[in-house]
């Protein structure tokens, strides 16, 4: 079934590199673009898609897109996880190996409410629109961009005063988000 997955992903990624490729007459940077979007499975692109649902479905299209590059530049980071999903489901873990409620790197993941989408139109929509984010953003990544928080990996809501934010670079604001960098991060 992995197999089947992996395959389907890379089917998936060639496409849209493909699509990219011959859209935006960049034939040259195809096969680049390829390679980076293929160790990118299906479960992944999954990962990215909950994680922009559920932390940012409330915000903007800009503020959805400043919320998946914070994962993707983790994804890209030596300081963490070195899959998408490992990114964002990323937490302290209790005896018995799961998830210690709000002790997770984006607080969806262990806040105690439930996970599953629901099956409202408004709820469809929205993560419908994630989807679309997540391809978008997953294809900027591909072909090198950096994208619009300026490497960012970490973010908070303006209404949350964590205790690590005075250690980082603040960067950028997006609808109700504050990016910030770590400066002495590793790449």
């Amino acid at each position: 079934m992995k197999k089947l997955l992996v395959g389907t992903a890379l089917a998936v990624n060639f496409s849209i590199a493909t699509a990219m490729g011959y859209v935006g007459g960049y034939h040259y940077i195809e096969q680049k673009t390829i390679a980076r979007l293929a160790p990118i499975t299906v479960d992944d692109r999954y990962c990215l898609q909950q994680n922009i649902y559920f932390e940012s479905r409330d915000q903007s299209f800009a503020g959805q897109h400043a919320v998946a590059w914070v994962t993707l530049n983790r994804f890209n980071s030596a300081a963490f996880p070195d899959t998408i999903c490992g990114v964002v489901y990323q937490s302290k873990k209790d005896k018995d190996g799961k998830p210690k409620r709000d002790k997770c790197q984006f607080s969806w993941y262990c806040d105690g409410k439930s996970d599953i989408i629901p099956t409202g139109v408004i709820a469809q929509r929205a993560w419908g629109d994630a989807g679309i984010v997540a391809s978008n953003v997953l294809a900027e990544w591909a072909v090198g961009s950096s994208g619009p928080v300026e490497g960012a990996t970490f973010y908070h809501a303006d209404w949350v005063k964590p205790y690590w934010a005075p250690a980082f670079r603040k960067v950028k604001v997006v609808d109700n988000h504050i990016f910030y960098v770590d400066d002495k991060e590793k790449k």
